[in-house]
């Protein structure tokens, strides 16, 4: 029986959490899972995870970007 992106998101719970928390997108995280960013929201914030608007997610974005800078 295939997995579907619920499932793998379910069973990768910990390490999506991780990644989020590092700075990954929702949007890149629902994609490489096959899974819609509103639906990977309500599971972060069921899972207790605060999740980022989008004026906190443009400040990550430019701070990663200044230390990629050469």
């Amino acid at each position: 029986m295939p997995r579907t992106g619920r499932d793998q998101v379910a069973r990768a719970r910990e390490d999506v959490i991780v990644r989020y928390r590092h700075g990954e997108t929702l949007k890149a995280l629902a994609a490489e899972f096959g899974v819609s960013d509103a639906w990977l929201k309500k599971q972060l914030i069921r899972w207790g995870v605060p999740v980022r608007g989008v004026r906190d997610a443009r400040v990550l974005r430019a701070r990663q970007e200044r230390r990629n800078d050469p």
